[in-house]
């Protein structure tokens, strides 16, 4: 046996020590971090970057809206965030009212995840703990919801939210 680390840890061949698995988790979530980064500031940079007139009449990406005709929950979400990142709030919520929140979250994890790789500490930990307990389950219900209210109201032609082309 060794010592590790003040702690007898027994030394198998091919078998992974406590401290090599620790390594291991420590790269992952470094990994993840970054992974977040490069995503959430390449979010928001595209967001500022584009011009909204440049997506006012853009093409239509959504698989669901071309096969249905009907926007799906996340239509609007990019003409959202890029509204919000020009500081339209209105045109931001008008798009899709979650875009806002889930620009927040997006800022939030961003932050996070470069606290993580400057201090080291596992920061996205509880972060992830966040979104996938019961209250990001219920904002995601809520959001589902939303989007078909969104969707019965565009096929019955209410015009109660605004349409999202």
């Amino acid at each position: 046996m060794h010592m590790h680390n003040r702690r007898q840890i027994a030394i198998y061949p091919g078998r992974v020590t406590v401290a090599e698995q620790t390594d291991r988790r420590d790269m992952g979530a470094r990994g993840t971090a970054a992974a977040v980064v490069v995503a959430g500031l390449a979010a928001v940079g595209v967001a500022t970057a584009v011009s909204p007139a440049a997506l006012s009449d853009g093409p239509v990406l959504c698989p669901f809206r071309h096969v249905t005709g009907l926007p799906c929950p996340g239509c609007g979400l990019t003409r959202s965030w890029v509204a919000l990142g020009h500081g339209d709030i209105a045109s931001s919520f008008g798009f899709n009212a979650f875009g806002p929140v889930f620009a927040a979250i997006a800022v939030v994890a961003t932050g996070l995840a470069i606290w993580t790789l400057i201090a080291g500490r596992p920061a996205l930990d509880r972060l992830r703990t966040a979104l996938t307990g019961r209250f990001a389950l219920g904002v995601i219900a809520v959001w589902l919801g939303y989007g078909t209210v969104r969707a019965v109201f565009a096929a019955c032609g209410w015009g109660f939210f605004p349409s999202v082309t």
